[in-house]
């Protein structure tokens, strides 16, 4: 065997040693100290949640200021006004019963 052939078994056999003791470690910090990986997780939720809302905060902000410079009111008025002159509004409505004394 060359020794170059020999170099990467070791290479592969050692990788798959780094692999095995890196997934101990992380089974071990789960293990070791439930109260930390338990603060650990609540900081990291808390701080997710925190960036969610800014995120949503700014962009929310940003569609509001792009619509407060469109006047909608008129393009609205004339959308319902066509809809409201192509219908009939017997077709919409039940008539309505007259009662005699």
């Amino acid at each position: 065997m060359k020794s170059s052939q020999k170099l990467v078994i070791e290479l592969k056999r050692l990788n798959q040693k780094l692999d095995k003791i890196d997934n101990q470690s992380r089974f071990m910090i789960y293990s070791g100290s439930p109260a930390k990986f338990a603060f650990l997780n609540f900081i990291s939720g808390m701080f997710h949640s925190l960036g969610s809302l800014f995120a949503t905060a700014i962009i929310a902000s940003i569609f509001v200021y792009f619509f407060s410079q469109i006047n909608l009111v008129p393009i609205i008025n004339g959308w319902i006004n066509s809809i409201l002159s192509q219908s009939q509004y017997s077709n919409i409505l039940p008539p309505i019963p007259t009662f005699s004394p």
